[in-house]
């Protein structure tokens, strides 16, 4: 089990293979860490997984309800589970729409107790009657999840964080990631070698397919078997100690050779490290990066084959103008901080971007401290004008 904080949403999971049980406590420990904490028993728990695919679960789940029916609860199985009351996330498991539905829990929870209400979220009673307040709020819950899944694109690679207080170390704390423990940093290390080379590419081994990367032709190889949905969850959980990943540098020669014999199929390199570092970083920055140094971008992006982020284009447009700070940028901007913080995480995968680590800021620099209306329109038009869209 996970280690608890005062603020960790207690979770209990019920009906769950060894499998299952795995690939939570990897969840709760990796990207849920801090957040969600698994517990023993539902008797202590604030919320459960339950998955209804198991042996006996029928029986299983009447008990569970009989005992807890006024816990909130996710129903995880391969087929639809129109459940009144209860949050469903279908099997195989995406992490990401799993902590998606265990946040609008514990934001609800903290609602509950910010208004001293007692906690009857999305429960079914032993009548097998919603009552009208829980009927109001599993429809408000509903009506929510309707509305982020029309955005889900964006939300899976810029999350959900709220707008951090630069003033409170608690906040600025949580919006920080260590790439080096996840699969972006493997990859990236594996670029920064790729640069090096003045021909050939370096071969990953240790995942579901083969890779090669080639930073001189900006092409990556893997295997046409290989999902997007496989990748995305992969990069979600932090790399074990176990991991049998490896990286190889390979002659152009090689290369040639393990395309001939291989099924491997190409990508743009560049837009493959873009996308992995918006999955792994969901709205978060990479450990280290300073909030209030100005971010200089080196060329403006290729949107034409990189994933465009919400404001991705007037961020870029105001780097270019202006370099400015990731606050100073989301103040400017008007728009809220997480999609400041994932196009910046992309840009630095890419080697696209860099903090402007000098002590002063260089001569004619513009210093925010409080942007005001007035500021805005007036950035809003120089970005307008650039963007080519006055």
């Amino acid at each position: 089990m996970t280690q608890t904080t005062n603020k960790s949403l207690r979770v209990a999971a019920m009906g769950m293979d060894k499998q299952t049980q795995k690939l939570l406590e990897m969840v709760f420990n990796g990207p849920g860490r801090g957040d969600y904490v698994l517990v023993e028993q539902p008797d202590i728990a604030e919320a459960c997984i339950f998955d209804l695919d198991g042996m006996d679960a029928s029986k299983l789940w009447t008990k569970y309800r009989v005992q807890h029916p006024q816990l909130p609860t996710i129903i995880l199985s391969i087929t639809l589970q129109d459940v009144a009351g209860n949050l469903f996330v279908k099997k195989p498991i995406e992490i990401d729409k799993l902590l998606k539905s265990l946040g609008k829990i514990k934001q609800m929870k903290e609602e509950e107790v910010a208004t001293g209400e007692l906690p009857h979220l999305m429960v079914k009673s032993h009548a097998g009657h919603l009552s009208s307040t829980q009927t109001t709020r599993t429809a408000k819950l509903s009506s929510e999840i309707a509305v982020e899944e029309e955005e889900e694109a964006f939300h899976q690679f810029c999350g959900y964080n709220a707008d951090i207080n630069p003033d409170r170390s608690d906040e600025v704390e949580k919006i920080y990631y260590e790439p080096t423990n996840y699969l972006q940093g493997f990859f990236e290390k594996a670029y920064s070698i790729s640069l090096q080379l003045d021909s050939g590419g370096i071969l990953v081994e240790g995942l579901y397919t083969p890779m090669i990367l080639s930073a001189e032709r900006n092409q990556l190889f893997c295997g046409c078997d290989s999902t997007e949905n496989q990748l995305r969850t992969m990069t979600l959980l932090p790399l074990s100690k176990s991991s049998h990943l490896r990286m190889t540098t390979l002659s152009e020669a090689e290369i040639q050779q393990r395309l001939a014999v291989g099924k491997l199929a190409a990508q743009p390199l560049d837009s493959f490290l873009w996308k992995m570092a918006l999955w792994t970083s969901r709205g978060k920055v990479p450990k280290g990066t300073d909030l209030s140094k100005n971010i200089v971008l080196l060329h403006w992006p290729n949107f034409t084959r990189l994933i465009v982020t919400p404001h991705a284009l007037e961020i870029s447009a105001l780097w270019i103008a202006q370099p400015q700070s990731l606050l100073d940028t989301a103040k400017l901007l008007d728009i809220p901080q997480r999609y400041v913080f994932s196009f910046f995480s992309a840009t630095c995968a890419i080697k696209l971007a860099f903090i402007d680590r000098r002590l002063d800021k260089r001569p004619g620099s513009l210093t925010i401290t409080s942007p005001d209306n007035t500021k805005r329109g007036l950035f809003k038009r120089l970005l307008a004008r650039l963007l080519g869209q006055e």
